[in-house]
């Protein structure tokens, strides 16, 4: 437990080349793959090849915040960084984890409407997940300073 402590910017790195190479992946093997999400009346088409390109930097960044703090030997809150992890985590999982070529029928309204709040839940959590982030990095910044 200590040791993933004292390499949380590891985690993140690891994670965020993992998708990098997720972007690659569909960049090459699904040039025309898209995601399709339909909010009310307005439809957002996103490729996964970018959306995994932006979720990889922001994970790498992330690695770089928690390694300035381990170089400047500040001590950051672990459960805030376990609910930061999982929040930002699950995000991308409730993409990978869904039926992305649900036809739009009524017998299928359901089950859109499932797949939906499923995305939005996750989004919810990844924004919660990225304060949590930088909450941790301020207070334990400010804990450090407040000792000295």
């Amino acid at each position: 437990m200590k040791s993933i402590k004292e390499k949380t910017h590891l985690v993140f790195w690891i994670l965020g080349i993992l998708l990098i190479v997720l972007q690659v992946f569909f960049t090459v093997v699904y040039p025309d793959s898209t995601l399709d999400i339909n909010i009310h009346d307005t439809y957002f088409v996103i490729a996964y090849a970018h959306l995994f390109n932006v979720l990889g930097t922001w994970f790498i960044l992330c690695g770089v915040g928690y390694w300035i703090l381990k170089l400047r030997r500040i001590e950051i809150f672990g459960w805030m960084f376990w609910f930061h992890l999982i929040f930002t985590v699950l995000f991308p999982l409730s993409f990978a984890t869904t039926n992305m070529d649900i036809k739009p029928t009524m017998e299928n309204f359901r089950m859109i409407q499932y797949v939906e709040s499923l995305w939005f839940f996750g989004l919810i959590l990844f924004v919660i997940g990225q304060v949590l982030y930088f909450l941790n990095i301020f207070i334990s910044t400010l804990k450090k300073v407040k000792s000295r």
